[in-house]
């Protein structure tokens, strides 16, 4: 993974998931994530 390959991730994360989101907890935070790389993220790159 290049430089360029993780920025556009945490892009595309940040755009489609995290910024119009408000978590109670950190640990609801990590699971969203985690549903986001594993539900959405692989199986469409």
């Amino acid at each position: 993974m290049t430089k360029a390959d993780a920025e556009s991730f945490f892009h595309l994360l940040k755009c489609e998931r995290i910024r119009w989101r408000t978590y109670v907890t950190h640990d609801a935070a990590r699971q969203d994530v985690f549903d986001y790389i594993e539900m959405f993220y692989n199986s469409t790159r």
